[in-house]
């Protein structure tokens, strides 16, 4: 299924401040969807609500190529309301990057899942071979209220800023874990 007119898939990170988890999650889904779905299909681009134009923390450019994947020129960047009118996908870090995003677009809201929430919300949703993307996506929170979801408990992704190596590759290892689950799950709705 499409996920636009052109056909790519466009999904955006967003965490605090643009420089570790988001980097982390755009630069994995960008390798493992293109992998799955070929070049051109996925647009990635990542975003926060810090300060811009700064680099991501040497530990995720480390563990970045450790992977790979090279981020040395990611520059931080604000998360707008064209940027996320623009996304198909929304995966945050944390329930207040999903809360700020429906600020900035209260359409968004149901588009904007923290990474373990989309999961955790994809596996009992269903896959619909006739819709979209977007609609798809959407249909995962349809149930969702913006009072519950400020009252529920929902699921993050640590920051992993400042750890001690080795709690920061585990932390690493499930974000690449996640973002396995979630390209498994957006290839099975596109096919």
């Amino acid at each position: 299924m499409t996920a636009s007119a052109s056909n790519t898939l466009r999904i955006l990170t967003v965490c605090s401040h643009n420089r570790t988890r988001s980097v982390m999650m755009a630069a994995m889904l960008r390798s493992m969807l293109a992998e799955r779905l070929g070049d051109g299909s996925v647009q990635i681009r990542s975003s926060g609500f810090g300060p811009v134009d700064l680099p991501a923390i040497d530990d995720a450019i480390d563990a970045m190529r450790r992977r790979g994947l090279d981020v040395s020129g990611h520059r931080s960047s604000m998360t707008t309301a064209a940027l996320v009118d623009g996304a198909d996908l929304i995966l945050t870090a944390e329930r207040d990057h999903v809360v700020n995003i429906a600020a900035l677009s209260p359409e968004a809201f149901r588009r904007t899942m923290t990474l373990p929430e989309f999961l955790a919300l994809a596996v009992t949703g269903s896959t619909d071979p006739d819709l979209d993307v977007r609609p798809w996506v959407e249909s995962l929170t349809e149930q969702r209220t913006a009072g519950a979801y400020l009252r529920d408990a929902i699921p993050e992704v640590g920051d992993p800023t400042g750890s001690m190596p080795r709690a920061f590759e585990a932390a690493v290892a499930t974000i690449e874990q996640q973002c396995r689950e979630v390209t498994a799950h957006l290839v099975r709705q596109r096919l």
